[in-house]
């Protein structure tokens, strides 16, 4: 007999607490979302959209943003076809690996024809077909790069798009415009001057969430997700006599809501919401965390979502973040992880760089990977550190001046072992005699 089962205890309809889910409307968002319309609204006039860059922290709705927009300006294009022939294509340069303007041009392509990615071409051949494809098309055609910063110092489609009607590699009657999307700050003020004068007619920046505007998504998201769970209007004619519950706002609007719930306590959303808007104010990681609380609340066949799930969901997810975090790295990243667990495991830690750049070049040797030189291996160490998966201290002074360091694990040795093993190159270290045998170097 099964132990798996159709129904939950706890949970009605938990897919809007996944990622995936778009919700229809991001009243948390109302500047910005105005502040994109009026990018897009020559659209609505046959001239043409401005090309837009959304930024801000990771989960702060910006690709949420540009998707609802764009779904609203292409009910208006239904409704109005004579003004308004829209075309929209959403890439996702991070999750296709767009690193280059070739990969960017020939992904561009693809979701514009439907055909087979170009490949073998010179990049000057893969530009012509995408804007040929759009020549094609015809019309206005908006397409979404998100996560753009992967692009990186590649910027001759950021160049060459902008600029297509201008520079003719369009017809007239064609009218392409970016809206590029990325949770670097910075990046933009990297790019070369010429690229930031045509790239971007105007910039929208999506602030980090406090905790009232997280409270107010995660009971949106909550009422429909969890049994027994509702948000009920006040001062409405169909309101019960029931006024049990909490009284709250869900929006940026004075109208106020009853929130009552059989299986969240009081204390769940608040607390979720006070733990992200400390750490990020990502409305992504809340949502997971209160996800995460209810399946361990199911899990152990506990009746309701409480305190002690939310904190344990907290540890559940940072740690499945920062494993995903050591599986992704390098192999020299991994090396220097290696090293480091090593003297963790042989109690060595803290220890200084010197020690575990020693043990780094027994490891390297044993896997037959190069050696880095001991200033660029200390820069592997930081990355560890701002990671989270190390923990660097300035001690003193070091021998020549400099400041000394001291590094020790932040992760459980369990864990960095088993993701170092796991990484093929290092299936076979032996970490009990990594240590000893290291150089006295």
């Amino acid at each position: 007999m099964t132990e798996f089962s159709d129904m939950s205890p706890i949970f009605q309809q938990e897919e809007v607490l996944r990622e995936e889910y778009r919700p229809n409307d991001l009243p948390e968002r109302t500047d910005e979302m105005e502040d994109l319309h009026m990018s897009l609204a020559p659209a609505a006039r046959g001239v043409g959209a401005n090309n837009v860059f959304l930024h801000g922290k990771a989960g702060q709705g910006k690709t949420a943003a540009a998707k609802a927009k764009l779904s609203e300006l292409q009910a208006h294009a239904e409704e109005e076809s004579d003004h308004l022939d829209l075309t929209t294509a959403y890439v996702s340069c991070e999750s296709h690996d767009l690193s280059t303007s070739y990969k960017t041009a020939s992904r561009i392509y693809q979701e514009l024809t439907g055909n087979s990615r170009p490949t073998g071409y010179a990049t000057d051949v893969v530009m012509d077909m995408m804007f040929e494809a759009m020549n094609d098309i015809g019309g206005t055609i908006i397409i979404v790069l998100d996560e753009i910063d992967t692009l990186g110092d590649d910027d001759r489609i950021l160049y060459s798009l902008p600029r297509a009607r201008a520079q003719d590699y369009v017809e007239d009657h064609v009218y392409p415009s970016i809206i590029g999307i990325s949770n670097d700050l910075q990046w933009r003020d990297n790019l070369s001057p010429k690229v930031k004068s045509s790239l971007y007619d105007d910039s929208v920046l999506f602030s980090p969430y406090d905790a009232t505007q997280l409270q107010q998504i995660l009971r949106r998201r909550a009422a429909k997700a969890f049994r027994d769970t509702e948000l009920i209007p006040l001062n409405e004619p169909d309101t019960d006599g029931d006024l049990n519950g909490t009284v709250v706002k869900i929006d940026q609007s004075e109208r106020e809501y009853l929130f009552r719930s059989s299986v969240l306590t009081d204390d769940v959303i608040p607390l979720i919401a006070a733990l992200s808007a400390q750490d990020t104010g990502d409305a992504r990681q809340a949502i997971k965390y209160l996800r995460k609380a209810g399946e361990l609340a199911d899990k152990h066949g506990d009746d309701r979502v409480s305190a002690d799930h939310a904190r344990e969901a907290q540890a559940l997810v940072e740690r499945e973040a920062v494993v995903e975090a050591m599986r992704e790295m390098t192999t020299q990243a991994h090396l220097a992880l290696a090293a480091l667990t090593a003297l963790e495991l042989s109690g060595d830690a803290p220890v200084r760089a010197k020690p575990i750049y020693g043990v780094y070049k027994s490891v390297a040797s044993r896997i037959d990977a190069d050696k880095l030189g001991q200033r660029r291996f200390k820069d592997h160490l930081r990355e560890l550190d701002m990671q989270g998966i190390a923990d660097g201290e300035k001690v003193t002074a070091g021998s020549i001046g400099g400041p000394a360091w001291e590094y020790q694990l932040q992760v459980d040795t369990e864990i960095a072992v088993e993701v170092i093993k796991d990484t093929t190159r290092f299936a076979d270290i032996d970490f009990e005699r990594i240590s000893a045998d290291r150089p006295n170097a």
